[in-house]
């Protein structure tokens, strides 16, 4: 580093300021989190599942397999599990156990990386810090982030979406070192982190934004193509290694699961529809009433900000950058597949574009086109800088005009409340709703009109800045409770079904609404399993084992519980590849071969130990027989008998089994997946040993 001082650093001097300014911006917009529950998907599906990761790092274990969700599942096979995902063993090292602050503490940081990474971004199209600044605060607050909040791994996709593009495109631009180590750890948080939905839509932004620099540069000059295809193929392997214990783990469970392969168009759901584009000047209407917008809340809102949309008009008037115009075309595409079933252009998408035809809620699009709409804001809020005296008067007439217009819907919406409701004024009916969004609307643009005419030069842009950004930062603080979190009291009852420690034994097999009637957990509604150390035999979860649906299509269809011991010795194994409700008595095989009964004698199975991946047995029969353990069979089990190999098999479709001769012996079964865990070790090394490689040539260019 010159000059021997970090603090002297470029970097450090010219943005530092920004990014400071970005983190009070997230902790003023969703700082609220740290102190209150997660809600919906992010209560019953995330935050157990990261309780379960973070916990069973703290205990020494890798959590390859999850032995409580649907008696058993490979966790590093679920992509919304995130496993492989780098922060989360992070967040595991800190703070040991997972807790209702480190949801929040981890939205933040998401949130937080966001910003920074649209900052730079932005800052590769524009030159002026101040607009970067803007905009990425607009990106931090925007509807996806406050409407998605609840969806983790999206969250982590958006999170990532501006770093993956912004080093793809310096890898094309300026072909380096730099460049070529940073797209590959983007990429690869990405794809263990984020929503895979999102990977695929961003390979397509990549082949285009490659296409257009293939071309210029075939134009242009070919000198450097060496040089390209070089560091474009460290990249690419560099990716592949980084990305590797996902992608096989995702590769081999594709053919188990009914999530992850092709399904019908008419089959996806929550889009974006007409109505939900009221979002994008009233984002609380699509964030608390899905029955006005016919979507989900947490699909239905475009808003970036209300004075960011004549922005992005001046920003489309007067770009003259190629590359935009080629993300523009991008995201406009983006914007279309947004809508899914309600435009029949998108079916084409659907079924002829590879990985497209996987994508379940075409909703997701919309973070493209938000994104590509804030940078060609960027552009147009640098233009409206550069020609400040020139535009001010018509930014205040039309700012001004606007917040009369929005004045008079005020009163609009008045006259047709029936009644308001004072005590709780934010659930009101939907007239109310939108009078209030329209009064936040009319007071943002008349401030704004007020501080363009009083004013000078030196000081509209940082009181512009606050009143851009104060409007976003209400929006998010009014819509946190109803698709981020919830302000009541849950952290008694989070203390109670957190404090079990260790790994203890189950007896037999539970339900959620079991465990939820036991722990007295009237909040929680499913997947509880993973907190209180019990084995559900049905959970809420995307990744569900063809063979265990079919063990439990008797269960499904009449919404009978099933309660087993966790390990049993059947007296009956009878061929048959019908499914039937189950009993200690009779097990079904699909081997003729393994048929077997015994009417008689004496037995024993005891449960010893039962951690994710790792089973203790003790066996006492008076005959060989073969045995069930409550645990789905899935490629990477092994099983050892008193120390010497043990053949496993397979029971009632989808339990594991294995024969034992008469007498006491140690039934060891393990989960073992030492390639998948050697890759895991070699992302982590090389991950770390690219990071620090890349931030000494970053200081050292200082």
């Amino acid at each position: 580093m010159k000059n021997g001082s970090f603090f002297k650093c470029k970097w450090i001097k010219e943005e530092g300021f920004y990014l400071l300014l970005l983190l009070l911006i997230c902790l003023i917009g969703y700082g609220r989190f740290l102190f209150n529950a997660p809600i919906y998907d992010f209560y019953n599906h995330f935050f157990p599942y990261r309780y379960f990761i973070v916990d069973t790092i703290h205990h020494g274990r890798i959590p390859l397999w999850n032995p409580y969700q649907s008696m058993g599942l490979p966790a590093h096979a679920d992509p919304q599990a995130n496993v492989f995902y780098l922060p989360i063993w992070i967040f595991a090292l800190i703070f040991g156990k997972y807790s209702t602050a480190c949801c929040g503490a981890e939205f933040l940081f998401h949130v937080f990386v966001s910003g920074v990474g649209f900052f730079y971004l932005t800052r590769f199209f524009v030159k002026n810090n101040f607009v970067a600044f803007l905009t990425a605060g607009f990106y931090m607050l925007s509807g996806f982030f406050v409407g998605n909040a609840q969806h983790l791994s999206w969250i982590i996709g958006a999170a990532w979406l501006p770093w993956l593009l912004l080093s793809f495109i310096k890898l094309l631009d300026s072909p380096g070192l730099r460049p070529m180590l940073l797209f590959p750890l983007f990429f690869s948080l990405m794809v263990t982190g984020g929503y895979p939905g999102f990977v695929f839509v961003s390979i397509y932004f990549l082949l285009a934004i490659l296409i257009f620099y293939l071309v210029i540069r075939f134009q242009q000059s070919r000198q450097d193509w060496g040089k390209l295809f070089g560091y474009g193929a460290g990249a690419l392997v560099l990716s592949v290694l980084l990305s590797a214990p996902a992608l096989i783990s995702f590769w081999e469970i594709r053919a188990e699961i009914t999530r992850g392969v092709s399904l019908s168009f008419a089959e996806t759901s929550e889009s974006l529809t007409l109505r939900s584009m009221i979002s994008l000047i009233f984002p609380y209407i699509a964030n608390s009433d899905s029955g006005f917008t016919h979507t989900d809340i947490s699909m239905g809102s475009i808003y970036v900000g209300l004075l960011v949309l004549p922005a992005v008009f001046i920003g489309l008037w007067k770009n003259r950058d190629s590359l935009l115009w080629v993300l523009l075309g991008m995201g406009l595409w983006a914007f279309i597949s947004a809508f899914g079933t309600h435009i029949p252009l998108n079916r084409f998408f659907f079924e002829h574009l590879p990985l497209l035809g996987v994508i379940r809620l075409p909703g997701l699009y919309r973070l493209f086109f938000m994104l590509i709409m804030l940078i060609f804001a960027a552009k147009g809020f640098e233009y409206l800088i550069e020609n400040w005296e020139k535009c001010r008067v018509c930014a205040a007439y039309i700012s001004g005009a606007a917040g009369l217009l929005f004045l008079i819907a005020v009163a609009v919406f008045y006259k047709m409340t029936p009644e308001i409701q004072h005590d709780d004024f934010l659930d009101g009916p939907l007239t109310q709703k939108m009078m209030l969004e329209a009064m936040i609307a009319s007071f943002t643009c008349i401030i704004a009109s007020l501080a363009i005419i009083i004013a000078g030069r030196p000081k509209v842009f940082v009181l512009l800045a606050i009143i851009l950004l104060a409007e976003p930062l209400v929006q998010a603080n009014i819509c946190g409770p109803k698709t981020i979190y919830t302000t009541q009291d849950l952290h008694e009852q989070l203390a109670k079904v957190t404090s079990i420690s260790g790994f203890p034994v189950p007896d037999s097999l539970s339900s959620p609404e079991k465990i939820n009637k036991d722990y007295g957990l009237y909040a929680f509604w499913t997947n509880v399993g993973m907190f209180v150390k019990e084995v559900e035999w049905y959970s809420y979860n995307p990744v569900k084992l063809n063979r265990d649906l079919q063990m439990l299509q008797k269960y499904c269809e009449s919404q009978t519980a099933l309660y087993l011991p966790i390990a049993y010795f059947p007296k009956a194994i009878v061929y048959d590849t019908v499914p039937h409700f189950l009993t200690t008595d009779t097990a079904y095989t699909l081997r003729p071969e393994s048929v077997f009964t015994c009417d008689s004698g004496n037995t024993e199975i005891t449960v010893r130990r039962f951690e994710p991946g790792y089973v203790v047995l003790q066996t006492q029969t008076d005959t060989e027989r073969p045995f069930a353990l409550c645990q789905s069979v899935y490629k990477g089990w092994q099983a050892s008998l008193d120390g010497n190999p043990l053949q496993l098999d397979t029971l009632n479709f989808a339990m594991l089994s294995a024969t034992v001769p008469a007498g006491s012996h140690e039934v060891v079964l393990e989960y073992r997946r030492p390639f998948i865990v050697a890759l895991f070790m070699l992302q982590a090394i090389l991950s770390a040993i690219m990071f620090l490689l890349f931030s000494y040539l970053k200081f050292r260019s200082c």
